[in-house]
């Protein structure tokens, strides 16, 4: 089932909204320090609609699976790229590192979940992998994998593997609960670390209201968003949107970073998009016989972005 556009669009939007504002946040804020208020008022926020809403709630093992997934998608991903951003990583290259994850997401369901990949979806993935490259051009090059890098593709790996996880063990957990729940175990995670950082808060008022937006669009409309996606075109078609963040990110970052956008930026953005059209389509491949259905857990499953 082919994602629609409004829910592609602004999950687009918001996620690029994540990587400008965590730029600007760090520079007034310490990264983990930042990373566990946000997840802290999200699990507050998240807990009180799931408690108006009668969320049903995870128990058993499936309360551990949820735990063991929102780890890897809140605290590793959300310490990596903070981490990362603080080090010196531009938010355009973190936002080129995280596209990979379509890449890294379809291997892993391919091989774990038994999904089959069809030729739009090939194309769809390598022209995402040369999007971030022309993207990122000379860069990495002249960069290479330092601290900085390093954090930021841990970020990647919570990120990939926590949404393949969660995909295959808590597809029967209610969203609003699982994501309370996540955010919940992740906080004091991330405040480990945060005890042990160096830097203060510099602008409060700056810091706290980047981390509402984080809280309220990026942790709680853009959760929303990406699960709809999830729900209609599986985690592998739902990672492929992250194809053309790299793009807008580098081109929004001229006015909100003052950073001007490269040739690169702009190739990137057209062939992100056009990763994005065939990676969230629905493959020409021939339908599955009685006995042999899709999997429950591959039509629906409750992964959370943050």
């Amino acid at each position: 089932m082919r994602i629609p556009a409004p829910v592609a669009i602004g999950t687009v939007l918001i996620w690029t909204s994540g990587y400008l504002l965590g730029a600007l946040a760090v520079d007034v804020v310490p990264p983990y320090l930042l990373t566990t208020v946000r997840l802290t008022l999200g699990a507050l926020l998240m807990g009180a609609i799931a408690l108006v809403t009668g969320a049903r709630r995870p128990r058993g093992r499936l309360l551990l699976h949820v735990c063991v997934a929102g780890v890897l998608t809140q605290a590793v991903q959300f310490a990596g790229v903070y981490g990362g951003l603080q080090a010196g990583v531009p938010a355009a290259v973190t936002a080129l590192v995280m596209a990979l994850n379509p890449v890294l997401t379809a291997v892993m369901v391919t091989g774990l979940l038994g999904e089959r990949v069809g030729r739009k979806q090939v194309v769809g993935l390598v022209l995402g992998v040369l999007s971030v490259v022309a993207v990122l051009g000379e860069r990495v090059l002249e960069v290479g994998l330092d601290a900085g890098s390093l954090l930021t593709l841990l970020g990647l790996f919570g990120f990939a593997v926590g949404g393949i996880y969660q995909q295959r063990f808590c597809s029967g957990a209610d969203v609003r609960a699982a994501s309370t729940v996540q955010m919940a175990v992740s906080a004091p995670v991330v405040g480990v670390l945060a005890l042990f950082e160096d830097g203060t808060v510099t602008d409060w008022t700056g810091a706290g209201l980047i981390a509402l937006w984080l809280v309220l669009v990026n942790a709680l409309l853009g959760t929303s968003l990406y699960l709809e996606a999830v729900r209609r075109g599986g985690a592998r078609r739902a990672s492929s949107l992250f194809s053309v963040v790299p793009a807008v990110t580098a081109i929004a970052a001229w006015p909100v970073l003052g950073e001007l956008p490269s040739l690169g930026a702009l190739a990137g953005l057209g062939l992100g998009a056009a990763a994005c059209v065939l990676g969230t389509s629905t493959a020409a491949e021939k339908t599955r016989v009685a006995k042999d259905p899709v999997p429950r857990r591959d039509r629906a499953a409750t992964v959370h972005p943050g």
